[in-house]
């Protein structure tokens, strides 16, 4: 398995939802939208989308069409759109936030998630869930993975 330098106290090793030959897909610990995930480059000093490889390139198209499926198959998700950041600001390491985007409120057992900005760039959420939540998260989404 793949070692995670970009996370290398492992705070966020629960959220793996699959390892890809150039990418690793996980569950975000910050739910800007219901089911946000991150994809990241795996090899190490990639910073720049202009750095990627031809194959990388390929691949990183093969992961994003494979959990947009994925969620738009699942009934608990479904989402309407998917949005993309790339910001690199704190972590310097080639990554892309995915974000899905929903037009009406989506619920998780007693937990309700609604996409306040819809229509516009995404609400930014600083706040971290818990290690139970992105289980049940990662349960949800590999699914249909």
């Amino acid at each position: 398995m793949f070692t995670r330098f970009y996370d290398p106290e492992s705070k966020h090793g629960n959220g793996v939802l699959k390892e890809y030959t150039y990418w690793m897909l996980e569950v975000s610990y910050n739910q800007h939208t219901f089911g946000c995930y991150i994809l990241f480059c795996k090899r190490k000093g990639v910073e720049k989308i202009s750095e990627l490889t031809t194959d990388e390139l390929i691949e990183f198209q093969q992961v994003c069409k494979e959990i947009e499926n994925s969620l738009l198959v699942n009934p608990i998700f479904k989402p309407d759109r998917f949005n993309y950041c790339q910001l690199g600001n704190a972590l310097h390491q080639l990554h892309f936030h995915g974000i899905p985007r929903y037009a009406t409120e989506r619920k998780l057992g007693h937990r309700v998630f609604n996409d306040t900005s819809f229509g516009n760039l995404p609400t930014w959420s600083r706040d971290s869930i818990d290690d139970e939540t992105v289980g049940e998260l990662k349960y949800l989404m590999l699914e249909y993975l």
